[in-house]
């Protein structure tokens, strides 16, 4: 999946209304909260990508979120 796509993924996933730069600190995205971490873990999960809420909580931006999900996104 190309990086764009997944950031539109994430957007999506989150129910947020603006777009996600890769550089946004996550405690800055108000709608990144405890409910949009178990829609990140399911979505993750149909991505293939093995995810647990532990794997959350030393990330610290978008970008952070992109690196979890591994080489399933790439650059485009």
């Amino acid at each position: 999946m190309k990086k764009r796509d997944f950031l539109e993924l994430l957007k999506e996933t989150m129910s947020r209304d603006e777009n996600l730069e890769e550089e946004m600190l996550l405690e800055s995205i108000e709608e990144y909260d405890s409910l949009a971490v178990l829609s990140l873990m399911a979505m993750y999960d149909e991505l293939g990508v093995n995810v647990v809420p532990k794997d959350f909580e030393n990330l610290k931006t978008v970008k952070d979120l992109i690196a979890l999900a591994g080489g399933n996104v790439i650059d485009e």
